[in-house]
C-alpha cells in the first residue's frame, strides 16, 4: 500500500505570471494525473489550452465566487463554487477573474483505453458547468444511513467521465464520515476554506484546516469526525484504476 500524503495549506508555494498562479501539487504522485493550485489575479484572463478526446480529461474546480467562464456564444457565471469541465479542443474559452482574486483547481487525467471504452458507451454532455450547491445529493451506509448530518452531493458521476469522478462532502459538527475503504479507487481531498475536522487515513491520524489537501491511495480505510462548532467541507476527487464496470457487450 502506497503513502497517504497530507498537504498543509502553508506548504503550496504560489508564484504567478501574467497574473496567474499555476502551481502543481503532489507532483508525480500516480501517473496521468496532475493537479494544479490555480490563483487568477482580479481583473485577470487565462486562456487554458485545449486538449484531445484521446488525450486528457481536464476538471476546474472553483473555490470561491467572482469571475466567468467565456465562451464565444456564451458565458457561465462563477457566482458561487463550481465546477467546469470543457469538451476537450472542440471550442476555445477564456476564465476571467472579476473583483477578487479567483482561486480553483485545475485537475489533469490522462485519458486511457479504459477512459476510451467509457466514452464510447456513455458521457456527460460537455462543457459542464454547475454550482456545487446545485449538485444532487446522495447518502451512503457510512455517513447519512450510519446516523451522521453528512450531506454528499455528486459533482461528476461515476461512469460519466472516464475513470474520473468528484463529490462534495458538508457537515456541520458533530458530524462524521465513517471508515471505509475503496479498493480501486485514488483519492485526493481539497479542503474548503472554513473547515476543520479530523481524518484518518491508514495509520495516519491528522488535523486538516481550509486550504489543506490530501492523496488516499486505493485499498486505506480512512474516515473523517468533526465537534460541535467545527465543520467538515470538502470535495473529493477520484480515479477508478481499472475502470468503472461496463455491460458486457462494451468491454
Amino acid at each position: 500500500m502506497s503513502e497517504i500524503r497530507i498537504l498543509k495549506k502553508e506548504d503550496i508555494k504560489q508564484e504567478f505570471v501574467n497574473g496567474l498562479a499555476h502551481q502543481i501539487v503532489f507532483p508525480n504522485e500516480y501517473p496521468g494525473v496532475d493537479i494544479y493550485k490555480c490563483t487568477l489575479k482580479a481583473g485577470e484572463s487565462w486562456k487554458p489550452a485545449l486538449s484531445k478526446r484521446d488525450e486528457k480529461f481536464q476538471l476546474f474546480l472553483f473555490i470561491n465566487q467572482g469571475g466567468f467562464i467565456e465562451y464565444p456564444s456564451y458565458i457561465f457565471d462563477i457566482s458561487d463554487r463550481a465546477i467546469f469541465i470543457p469538451f476537450f479542443d472542440q471550442e476555445e474559452y477564456t476564465i476571467h477573474a472579476g473583483n477578487t482574486d479567483l482561486e480553483f483547481l485545475h485537475i489533469n487525467s490522462a485519458i486511457n483505453e479504459d477512459d476510451l471504452r467509457s466514452l464510447n458507451y456513455v458521457r456527460l454532455v460537455l462543457p459542464k458547468f454547475k454550482l456545487l450547491k446545485d449538485c444532487w445529493r446522495y447518502t451512503e451506509d457510512f455517513t447519512g444511513d450510519a446516523g451522521s448530518n453528512l450531506k454528499s452531493h455528486y459533482v461528476v458521476e461515476h461512469s460519466f467521465l472516464g475513470r474520473c469522478s468528484m463529490g462534495w462532502n458538508l457537515g456541520v459538527g458533530p458530524s462524521f464520515v465513517g471508515e471505509h475503504t475503496h479498493p480501486d479507487l485514488e483519492q485526493w481531498y481539497y479542503i474548503f476554506p472554513g473547515s476543520t475536522f479530523t481524518y484518518t487515513a491508514g495509520d495516519v491520524k491528522v488535523d486538516l484546516k481550509g486550504g489543506d489537501m490530501t492523496h488516499t491511495p486505493i485499498k486505506t480505510p480512512h474516515g473523517s469526525i468533526t465537534a460541535a462548532g467545527e465543520k467538515i467541507d470538502y470535495v473529493w476527487f477520484e480515479l477508478a484504476v481499472k475502470g468503472y464496470p461496463l455491460p458486457p457487450e462494451k468491454v
